[in-house]
Parts: structure tokens; sequence; C-alpha cells
């Protein structure tokens, strides 16, 4: 969790309250070192009440503890500004908010590259690997093609569970005309549940290469699909006798369904928005609709301004985050597209996905400036950047299972 909270503005810069009850005090950063809401990696001064020193997030970050899920914004920024290469063949390497790296091959040919584990759900889930990572190579344009995972077991683990595994990974690969082309499999007391770690990899030509920095001032951002598909099946299966109970089994059943229809993939809405015209794309996985939407505006040095009541948000999955107390934009969403499309396209990209019967809609624009302001009404507010994903604020309070 990011130790700092947004407490107000003081002369001569802006004051941030830790939320770790073990540190003291405020962080004041100077109006230069913010951007889109996160404190900067660089050192800063921190100032109690009876003394004053300098501070760096990664002396917070040791003293507090990391908690489970993504690091922290900044945290992640510094890390991946010491991996910048000068390798003249990296085309797209890693940066906050890019999906997959591109690596040119020839004049007139990118290789796309990706890898993500899969790791929230307590059950082995090969056709969420094979989707999450394909997702991510259709927002660079690419058509998914070579696979290969590493699948950490728990002791215990059945020969007949590790047989079916395969079997899954194999049936979900011939439906995207994937090929597995090897890996690495162990049975480990180094995790406590089953983890499959995929690296997709794909081509694309390099005219129909796309990357998130690639959104334009003036731009809209559509969105297809819905928020929390990914995270509403999961927590369906892992909390589904709490949701039966409350809710009947056949939300239960409504919820974990929706990992099938409407599904995780979006390859097809990312070929149409290429087809389209669009100009960035970004698939919202941990941390949801609001984390992805401060990534897709910092990957641009854009300023976003989102709709929240355009954001659609399914009725079962709104029912199983009331009873949760989750907020459904910080949910998972393998599943829902954001798209930066210019204006004179977006009406024309809208139609064409609903036509392919995905629901879209544009729910905000990018324009000059830096961050995320959002609008509810005529009120304006703002979307939290979630550094963690709902679904584990849930394993916090709850054992699996229930």
């Amino acid at each position: 969790m990011n130790p700092f909270l947004w407490f107000r503005r003081r002369p001569g810069g802006y004051c941030y309250k830790p939320s770790d009850s073990r540190i003291s005090g405020v962080v004041l950063f100077r109006p230069s070192e913010i951007a889109h809401g996160i404190p900067p990696p660089a050192p800063v001064n921190f100032i109690s009440q009876s003394k004053s020193w300098r501070l760096t997030y990664s002396s917070v970050a040791r003293k507090a503890g990391l908690a489970p899920g993504k690091l922290p914004p900044v945290m992640m920024v510094r890390l991946l500004d010491t991996l910048r290469t000068h390798d003249q063949s990296v085309a797209l390497g890693p940066a906050m908010g890019e999906d997959a790296a591109a690596i040119k091959l020839g004049r007139d040919r990118y290789l796309i590259c990706k890898t993500d584990p899969i790791t929230f759900t307590a059950q082995p889930a090969p056709a969420l690997l094979m989707q999450v990572n394909a997702n991510d190579l259709a927002t660079r344009g690419a058509l998914p093609r070579y696979l290969q995972v590493a699948a950490l077991l728990p002791p215990g683990t059945t020969a007949a569970a590790i047989r079916r595994c395969f079997a899954e990974l194999q049936s979900e690969a011939r439906k995207l005309g994937v090929t597995i082309t090897g890996g690495h499999t162990e049975v480990t007391d180094a995790v406590t549940r089953p983890v499959l770690v995929g690296n997709m990899l794909g081509f694309v030509p390099r005219r129909r290469l796309m990357s998130t920095a690639d959104a334009r001032p003036g731009d809209v951002l559509v969105m297809a699909g819905a928020a929390g598909i990914e995270g509403s099946a999961i927590l369906a299966r892992d909390h589904g006798l709490q949701i039966a109970r409350a809710l009947g089994h056949g939300a239960r059943r409504e919820a974990e369904r929706l990992a099938i229809e409407p599904g995780t993939s979006v390859v097809r809405a990312a070929r149409i928005a290429g087809a389209s015209g669009a100009h960035a794309l970004h698939d919202p996985t941990e941390g949801g609709i609001g984390a992805a939407i401060h990534e897709m505006a910092y990957a641009a040095g854009l300023r976003v301004t989102v709709h929240l009541e355009r954001i659609l948000v399914l009725e079962i999955t709104r029912k199983i985050c009331d009873l949760l107390g989750i907020d459904p934009l910080g949910l998972t969403s393998s599943g829902a597209l954001l798209v930066a499309i210019g204006p004179a396209h977006a009406a024309r990209l809208v139609n064409a996905l609903r036509k392919a019967h995905i629901w879209a809609g544009p729910i905000g624009g990018f324009e000059a400036g830096r961050g995320v302001r959002a609008k509810a009404g005529s009120k304006v507010t703002r979307v939290p950047w979630f550094e963690r994903d709902e679904i584990l604020r849930v394993r916090d309070s709850q054992p699996d299972g229930l």
C-alpha cells in the first residue's frame, strides 16, 4: 500500500499524510514534483512537529512493508527507469502503463512479448492465463502465436489436477491458434496455491503497432465491455458460498458464467478498434478500470476526464461489490478494453463494436495536462488509482472459500 494519503495543499507545495500509523508527520512535495497524483520517487523533506529529515519512498516502504498486489506506482516508475535500454531493436520497453514489449524484426515487423501470472484465484485458471496474455498482445495490434508456461504448484497437488491443467491449457491454446512451446512445472512449498505464469509472443506489422503512450490530445476515451468482469467471476469461484447465501445460488452461477459470456477476451474488440483507426489501447487488469485510466494518462503524458456514470458495471458485479464492501472500479477487469481514438472516428468505432455484440460507449477524453479528473454528473470528483486490486481487500478480510 502506498504509505502516502492526499492531505491538502499548502503554500509552496502539497502535503501528504502517511497512512501508516507508525510514521508521524506529513510529507511536503513541491508542485514540480507532483504528477498524476503520485508522490515522486526523489528524496523529499519529511516534516514532523519536532524535526525534519530527508526521506525516500523506499525507506518508508522498508519500514512499513509492502502489502500483496502491484508495487506502488511511484516505486514501479522508479524501478522501471533503471531498466531503460539503449538497444535500438527495442521499440517499446519497460514503462508504466505499457501492456507488452515490442522488438524490431527487420524493417516492417515487430515481435511482441508479454509475461503475466494468474495469482488472484485459488484454482488453476488456464483459460484466464491464456486470455490475459493474449489481451495484452492485442493492445499492441498483434495476434498471439506462442506461449510458454511456468506452473508452480503447492504440495498436495494431485496428478489428476496437473493432467487437467495441461489439458485445459492445450484446449485454450487451440481456440486462440496458439502453440505452447514449453515452460516449467514443479511442486514447491514456495507457493500455497497454484500459480501459473505465461510468456506469450506474437507478431505485428510496423504500420499496426500501437502503444498506450500514443493517445493524443482531443482523443475520445471509449470503453468496450464492462468493469469487473474477471473479478466478479473470480470472487464467485473463490467466495461462492458467501455470495450464494446472501444473493442466492443463481447470482453465484451468473457471476461464474461471466468468465464465459461475455468472457475475458478483448482480442476481437482490439482488432475492431485497430481497424477503426484507434491511436492507443489499454487492457484493464489488476486495479481495474480506475488504475487503467490513470496508467493511460500517465503513459501518454496527458490529462483524462472521465464521466463515471458512463462506465458500464453489470448489476451482478454491483451486487457482489456491495455485499463485499468493495469498489467495482478497482476490481480486475479483463474483458474490458480502453481505447483512445480521434473524435472523427469514435462513433464509427462504437457502432462497429456494438454491431459485433460488444457493449461500447465513450466515457471521457484526453487533453493537455496531467492526471485524471472524474465527473459524476455535474460534480467534479476523483477516481482513485487503485494500487491494490479490490480482490486483495476481500482476501485480507476473509479466508478463501467463504
